[in-house]
């Protein structure tokens, strides 16, 4: 009876150790996902106002399609952020005020944009790979998908920004 009990114990303490470790995946994905949604919803909203200051129509029309596609990215990952339990981001106003003060106000600091762009594609990268860890392929598949697309983001970004300040023919 004492080696049942301590089965029973040894089995109990299995269970609920990985019933915690996946508790703590589910919660770090939740996180990554607000921090997702935050930052395509900032960089949606900062490329709309940015492209004001570009003087080329169709560079201006290719900033305005980035952002809405970043506007699209924010809409799935609110909608998968929901799905799981989770609510937006609270801290979302506050940041998009501290955005909203700074001024980018040459093609130096849409360079700083454009890292941002590459930033968000490892971070997506990374997302899926716990999305997988916490059992959700479908979306892992997504981030995936946006990863990828935020890299094609990223090439965008460079071409407008060596046409609008193409290097000195030597």
């Amino acid at each position: 009876m004492e080696k049942l009990l301590q089965k029973l114990e040894t089995g109990w303490k299995k269970l609920v150790s990985k019933l915690n470790l996946d508790n703590q995946i589910e919660k770090q994905l939740l996180e990554a996902l607000q921090r997702d949604y935050f930052e395509e919803k900032s960089i949606s909203e900062l490329l709309e106002k940015e492209s004001a200051r570009i003087p080329y129509n169709h560079l201006r029309k290719k900033l305005l399609d980035i952002a809405q596609s970043e506007k699209q990215h924010a809409e799935l990952l609110a909608d998968k952020i929901q799905k799981l339990g989770g609510t937006l981001p609270d801290h979302a106003v506050e940041l998009r005020n501290q955005r909203q003060k700074q001024q980018f106000t040459s093609t130096i600091d849409l360079l700083k944009l454009l890292e941002e762009e590459k930033d968000e594609y490892i971070e997506y990268i990374n997302t899926a790979y716990l999305a997988e860890d916490a059992g959700h392929k479908d979306l892992k598949e997504l981030l995936m998908k946006i990863g990828e697309e935020e890299r094609r983001h990223r090439k965008e970004l460079m071409d407008i920004l060596s046409r609008l300040n193409p290097l000195p023919a030597s």
